[in-house]
């Protein structure tokens, strides 16, 4: 029963937290530092009632295994600071799969389940981006038409794919045909992928923004001085708190922050899809 009253906890929690991330971009804290206490009272409980340690240590291991990872991902850019510590909740929440809820669902548990949880999310993240791109696309679609009429293309990238195409139609080999083709059909599109995705960051995720509205974590895309000294680094992964009080002394009336993708309800859908059918890959 502890477990589905765990399951509900974990779900509205990551309702709430998606709610939150799309409204103003930011999660709270306390949602993330609520569930590592939950996940690791829970496990200590269990250790100590069932005298076997490896409640614990699996939830310390998943804890520690998910710092790591979710770190990388922040300090390249990838996920936001509520991305990073959401995630490392949910796994010290849930290490394994919740055996009580067996008696509901017939997952696929062929892999471990945190892995089974990051495979998700990586498939449910991309088509989120995609489709949260595409919404972001319609929402500002006349700077982007503008910016697309405006941009340069190199017109190597179209006569490049052209030559594998039309040779693929001379070849009469169906499989070497095919090969040809898919090869002349990823040239051309990963370039126009690539423009796609940079007017979209630059026309849609650029936003300007007064001093004080400023928070921990606002990814700012120039470097910033103060006496020739370096305040803030743009390749950095977010303002710091002090960094702000700093910035906010000095003569700046506003900054241009890059707003990332609210990647929560992704978070939300690739839990709910391992909980309710494990891995969605087939083995």
């Amino acid at each position: 029963m502890i477990e589905i009253f765990l399951l509900a906890i974990a779900l509205i929690w990551l309702i709430f937290a998606s709610i939150s991330d799309i409204k103003t971009h930011e999660v709270p804290d306390w949602l993330s530092y609520s569930l590592v206490i939950i996940g690791l009272g829970n496990a200590l409980f269990k250790s100590m009632a069932l005298n076997n340690i490896e409640f614990l240590f699996y939830s310390l291991f998943a804890f520690s295994l998910f710092f790591l990872v979710s770190s990388l991902m922040y300090y390249t850019k990838q996920w936001g600071g509520g991305d990073v510590k959401l995630l490392i909740a949910l796994v010290t929440l849930f290490p394994v799969y919740p055996s009580e809820l067996l008696n509901y669902f017939s997952p696929n548990l062929s892999l471990p389940f945190i892995l089974i949880l990051i495979l998700n999310l990586i498939m449910f993240g991309a088509l989120y981006s995609i489709i949260y791109s595409i919404y972001l696309l319609i929402k500002n679609k006349i700077n982007f038409l503008k910016e697309i009429k405006d941009y340069k293309f190199n017109k190597i990238y179209l006569f490049i794919p052209l030559i594998f195409i039309i040779i693929s139609i001379l070849i009469k080999d169906i499989l070497f045909r095919l090969m040809l083709l898919s090869l002349g059909i990823i040239i051309l599109i990963t370039p126009l992928t690539l423009v796609y995705t940079k007017i979209i960051e630059k026309k849609c995720m650029f936003k300007r923004i007064s001093i004080s509205k400023l928070t921990e974590g606002d990814w700012i895309i120039n470097n910033i001085y103060h006496n020739k000294k370096l305040v803030y680094n743009k390749n950095s992964p977010g303002v710091t708190k002090a960094q702000i009080s700093i910035i906010k002394r000095l003569n700046i009336k506003n900054l241009v922050i890059k707003e990332g993708i609210p990647f929560i309800p992704a978070f939300l859908l690739a839990f709910i899809a391992a909980i309710v059918f494990g891995g969605l890959l087939p083995f």
